[in-house]
């Protein structure tokens, strides 16, 4: 099928993105940028670990396999067809334009979670940083929002090198944790049941899979490369390479640092583990130095204001797809006259995430997690909650996919059937692992925001196919550039 040209679509906006400005380098950066390995590990991890305790690498592992699923299903589509918004164009294209809807609603408010919660982080990180009153968290979040929205503006790839040297420093500093925590053997020698069922806090496997949902947290965003698909040289080559090198990396990255961490804490107390909000700081600081764990900090903090960024970038991009498409407000889908960027898409995200960080921050706040981590477990919940139930569509509108175009690639029943049951399979698990039994304080409406934001969705819908179903038939039809005859060739 041709590349469809925009300019014959109805409601479709007038302006482009920056076709072929990124290349495989800033695919890749982008992707693990939106991972923040630093940030996670950081962060996330001690939420993790309030649950799954000694266990905690488990869940990472369980996460990643889900993950490395649903990437397999991702490179199949890519290798055929590159647009911005790709869960949205994806899933559209394989299980039809009501699902394809639905998963470019949950997808973009799941990103837009991810920018209040990653900036509260920052806010955090610095004040701690500065040892100046941790109510100054919000000062710090504000700042951070101004320059966001400059980088998410000006061209992207001026944005993806930022995010390139921010990884790489952030990567090497954890990585000197780790060499030396398992060379050490942390507080009690090395530890293989770190991956059993036996440490969890909350017993077996029901603390193993309530900690996956941050865990799935710590990994979403390695397909985010998709979404840049037509701002990327040769997507259907550099986009596979980048999904699967981030995927990889990070798995094993994830695996090596939450390793380090519980054995330098010890298998057998996660409750210390789970209690300890900067848990990488202080194993940096045990078995290096004060100096690292400084510098730990330093990079977490770094590594949360670009993951901010790419986030933002990522919801942004998926709402210009269904702006230009008719399904959104037209202004989304209109770019910078200079800059190529989706600018209206991006004040946008940069408005409603201001709202969301000053709700749950100040009059929703919860005295068990403080307000800027309030705002953090909050709205990384309610996102992750919310991308799960879209990864789980594209694992199963891969299985259709796969089928629909068997005549062009080597089918197999294990590849293309069994592999996104997998990631479908794991990724539902942890979606009911986080909703029962019912997570303790504001968390516990985290379930119900999402189904909220699901019915909704449901009502623009009906509203547009009663209203407006021009726009609706022309959903996912959009693309950067498709697969053709050399489809087939691709897949070899």
């Amino acid at each position: 099928m041709a590349k469809t040209d925009p300019a014959l679509i109805p409601g479709a906006a007038t302006g482009e993105l920056a076709h072929g400005s990124l290349r495989l380098v800033d695919a890749i950066a982008i992707s693990i940028s939106v991972i923040a390995p630093g940030m996670a590990m950081l962060l996330n991890v001690t939420g993790v670990a309030a649950v799954s305790g000694g266990s905690t690498p488990l869940a990472f592992l369980l996460g990643g396999i889900a993950c490395l699923a649903l990437a397999f299903v991702v490179i199949g589509f890519t290798r055929r067809m590159a647009a911005a918004g790709y869960a949205y164009t994806y899933t559209s294209r394989s299980l039809g334009k009501d699902a394809g809807f639905m998963a470019g609603w949950l997808y973009f408010f799941g990103f837009i979670c991810f920018v209040p919660m990653t900036m509260s982080g920052v806010g955090f990180l610095a004040a701690d940083l500065l040892h100046v009153n941790p109510n100054l968290w919000i000062l710090f979040f504000f700042i951070g929002m101004a320059l966001f929205l400059v980088l998410s503006t000006i061209k992207i790839r001026v944005t993806t090198r930022v995010q390139i040297v921010v990884g790489v420093v952030t990567i090497a500093i954890i990585l000197i944790v780790d060499l030396v925590t398992t060379a050490k053997g942390g507080s009690n020698g090395q530890a293989l049941s770190a991956f059993s069922f036996g440490h969890s806090n909350k017993g077996g496997f029901s603390g193993v899979f309530y900690g996956i949902i941050l865990g799935v947290t710590s990994y979403i965003g390695f397909e985010t490369a998709a979404d840049f698909g037509e701002e990327t040289s040769n997507p259907r080559r550099n986009i596979p390479i980048a999904i699967i090198v981030a995927t990889a990396f990070v798995v094993i990255f994830y695996l090596w640092t939450t390793y380090s961490i519980d054995i330098g804490f010890g298998v057998n107390n996660g409750t210390k583990f789970g209690a300890d909000p900067v848990a990488l700081k202080t194993t940096a600081t045990t078995y290096v130095g004060p100096w690292l764990g400084t510098l730990v900090e330093i990079g977490g903090m770094a590594a949360a204001f670009i993951v901010c960024v790419a986030c933002a970038t990522a919801a942004a991009r998926t709402l210009f797809s269904m702006g230009r498409e008719g399904v959104l407000p037209k202004a989304f889908g209109r770019t910078h006259p200079r800059f190529q960027t989706p600018v209206n898409a991006t004040l946008a995200v940069t408005a409603v995430a201001i709202v969301m960080a000053l709700l749950m921050g100040y009059p929703l706040s919860d005295s068990t997690f403080g307000a800027p981590f309030s705002n953090y477990y909050f709205w990384a919940t309610v996102g992750t909650l919310l991308i799960i139930v879209v990864y789980i569509m594209v694992c199963l509108g891969g299985i259709r996919f796969f089928w629909q175009t068997r005549e062009s690639r080597r089918w197999n029943p294990i590849v293309h059937v069994v592999v996104p049951v997998v990631g479908a399979v794991v990724f539902a698990a942890a979606w009911y692992g986080s909703v029962h039994p019912t997570p303790p304080g504001i968390l516990k409406w985290t379930p119900f925001v999402a189904i909220v934001w699901l019915v909704i969705g449901i009502g623009v819908l009906l509203w547009l196919r009663a209203r407006r179903p021009d726009s609706v038939a022309q959903i996912g039809s959009i693309l950067g550039e498709e697969g053709g005859t050399d489809a087939a060739v691709l897949d070899k």
